[in-house]
């Protein structure tokens, strides 16, 4: 089960990754409003794999009944949708911290002081 997690973790954060390096390079070049738009799907699309995934949203055709805990397909597309959603939310939400970025790739952190 532990191996499962890791293995799910390891999954969700190349796509972060991804789109961290997508979203600086976004950023650099002044297209912001493509980035808060990403930011805003992936949201929800990490709200929804939360509510499939703690059994807040179920739809009438799911089967519950399930020993297994990843048995169960609202726990499935719950998985899902959070690896997927969740990895690209988190790089793309970290882009947006030009503090994080020690490159200077971000905007904001080459600041020169005048004297």
């Amino acid at each position: 089960m532990i191996l499962m997690i890791g293995f799910l973790l390891f999954v969700a954060v190349l796509p972060g990754i991804l789109a961290f390096r997508i979203s600086v390079w976004c950023l650099n070049r002044r297209l912001n409003i493509p980035v808060y738009l990403i930011l805003a799907t992936l949201g929800v699309g990490t709200v929804y794999g939360l509510l499939r995934l703690s059994g807040v949203l179920i739809f009438p055709g799911d089967h519950t009944w399930s020993v297994d805990f990843f048995d169960a397909s609202w726990r499935d597309d719950g998985v899902r949708f959070l690896v997927l959603s969740g990895g690209t939310f988190a790089g793309t939400a970290a882009a947006l911290f030009p503090g994080w970025n020690k490159g200077g790739d971000s905007p904001g952190a080459q600041i020169e002081e005048k004297t």
